[in-house]
């Protein structure tokens, strides 16, 4: 009774938590390219009524699969709002959350430990690089979420032998491939059925073949279903945009074997811990459950192997790697929360002390910042200010204390301590940077020109011959390209150096200057045809 109890809280505090992580700053970060992307594609589907066929700019868009951009569509049809950032982020927000819950199940069906399960979701919660993707609406957290779900749940279907528990992996497998096609199940479901056929063997799979069959025939069926009907639409659209795409990935962003070991710099304040998990006998040692720290020790590395093979690589394609190493990290907290400082091996005071020192440095170094650039620019947010203070100076006495005379309360600092002072800084640093420097920014570049660029644009149609992705999201409708246009409407609005042709045949009714996507100078025209010709016949 008292275990269920303490459950009950434990996933309380991990919804709170987990809500911060992923809400508290949802709308603070300007939209970027891969989400204007997503938005536009989905404000399409909801303009044109058309939820099958997406298409960026009118033009057919079939590279990302449209399970992502279904779910933000949802969302703008429902609130009928299709410029607010912190709304059509809100589906990738619920999807943070239900991945530190998949984290905290994950952790329990291996060890019925509901105190491990918990620290190891905490951490997931209070990592750098998963809470900035869960901040993003792209497609890459979708698909790495959902096939976590598809282990989650495929794992709880080989101890159980239910047939329910594969059909649910076989659908958390169908959304991450209608999310980013079979990138999740390469980066993430692979090298755990490696490791976990490695360490427990394939008794479980033998005795669950039956169902194994069923997990795969689910979720392949389900997710052929969106991909077959645009083939037989658009047969040679669709396999010129699978040759693209393939080309994409052999030869665009090509970066070095090596470019994933530095991962441990964005698991944030879990950097120390993140490390250590390359020890594996350290790792071993400290854990309970021999055979779960031996699956976490080599899921990780086969991702991190699975992921560098690929040619393309950017920081946010590394998802995987922060998912595995939180848990990696939560087996590391539950070792310290759970230990007495006269059991503590040489090993532990220095981790524990790098740790604290860590803490200390950045409280400090924060703290100086705040107060130079207070001293420097007096129009700085005093609330933001105000509230960092306030939160670092505990955490700066702890550290100093725990300098001095060591007690067993430093055991519980640094493990939920660190979290929570990740969590406190980064939510309040979030606002306090946005406030002063991307608002600002912002304002400056297309405040003005924007709000009267979308309040005409409901009206007239909008036409460049040279234009981004980017300003196709800023201006809220389809831009035309020039260069494929046989006839101009009566009046419209051009942005950049105006044609010759429409020069001679439109008056200028209006000039407002803006800043494109990167961040050229350009000029937008508000046009009327000329009622006669400028020339008459002699």
């Amino acid at each position: 009774m008292l275990s269920k109890q303490n459950e009950k809280i434990y996933l309380s505090l991990l919804g709170i938590v987990s809500f911060i992580s992923f809400f508290i700053n949802l709308g603070i970060r300007p939209v970027g390219l891969m989400e204007a992307r997503n938005f536009i594609t989905a404000r399409e589907m909801v303009l044109n009524n058309n939820f099958l066929i997406p298409t960026l700019n009118g033009i057919l868009r079939f590279e990302k699969p449209p399970f992502p951009t279904w779910l933000t569509a949802i969302i703008m049809k429902l609130t009928e709002n299709f410029t607010n950032q912190w709304l059509l982020r809100i589906p990738v927000g619920i999807l943070g959350i239900i991945f530190i819950f998949l984290v905290y199940y994950f952790i329990k069906n291996f060890t019925e430990n509901i105190f491990l399960s918990f620290l190891g979701s905490f951490v997931a919660s209070t990592t750098f690089m998963i809470i900035k993707v869960g901040n993003e609406n792209t497609w890459d957290m979708f698909t790495y979420v959902l096939i976590f779900g598809s282990i989650t749940f495929f794992v709880k279907g080989l101890k159980s032998s239910k047939t329910r528990e594969f059909i649910f992996a076989g659908i958390f497998l169908a959304l991450s491939i209608m999310s980013k096609g079979p990138v999740g199940v390469y980066g993430l479901f692979i090298p755990f059925l490696l490791a976990h056929i490695f360490i427990f063997g394939l008794n479980e799979y033998k005795k669950n073949l039956k169902n194994i069959i069923i997990f795969i025939l689910v979720g392949i069926v389900l997710a052929l279903i969106w991909p077959s009907i645009v083939y037989f639409k658009y047969p040679d659209f669709f396999l010129s945009v699978l040759k693209k795409e393939e080309n994409t990935w052999m030869n665009s962003h090509k970066k070095s074997f090596f470019y994933y070991l530095d991962y441990f710099i964005y698991m944030g304040i879990w950097l120390f811990f993140s490390i250590s998990l390359f020890f594996k006998k350290w790792n071993e040692e400290r854990n309970e459950n021999k055979n779960f720290s031996k699956l976490i020790f080599f899921w990780n590395i086969l991702v991190i192997v699975f992921l560098s093979i690929i040619k393309m690589k950017k920081k946010r394609y590394g998802i995987p790697i922060f998912m595995v190493s939180s848990i990696g990290v939560g087996n590391i907290c539950y070792y310290y929360y759970n230990l007495t400082l006269d059991k503590l091996k040489k090993s532990d005071r220095f981790l524990l002390n790098v740790q604290n020192g860590f803490i200390l440095l950045l409280s400090c170094g924060l703290l100086g910042f705040i107060f130079i650039t207070q001293y420097l620019n007096k129009n700085f947010q005093i609330k933001y200010t105000f509230l960092l203070i306030i939160f670092l100076i505990p955490f700066i006495y702890f550290s100093f204390k725990n300098l001095k005379d060591k007690k067993e309360y430093f055991l519980k600092y640094i493990t939920l301590g660190s979290g929570i002072f990740f969590l406190i800084v980064y939510s309040i640093s979030s606002g306090f940077i946005s406030k002063n420097f991307v608002d600002k920014q912002q304002k400056f570049i297309n405040a003005k020109n924007i709000k009267e660029f979308v309040k005409a644009s409901n009206k007239e149609e909008i036409y460049s011959d040279s234009y981004g992705i980017m300003d196709v999201w800023r201006v809220g409708k389809e831009i035309e390209d020039y260069k494929n246009i046989e006839s101009l409407p009566e009046k419209l609005i051009f942005f950049s150096d105006l044609p010759e042709d429409v020069k001679e045949n439109y008056t200028i009714l209006k000039k407002e200057l803006y800043f494109n996507e990167v961040n050229e100078l350009v000029e937008i025209y508000f046009l009327e045809k000329n009622k006669e010709p400028l020339w008459k016949e002699s």
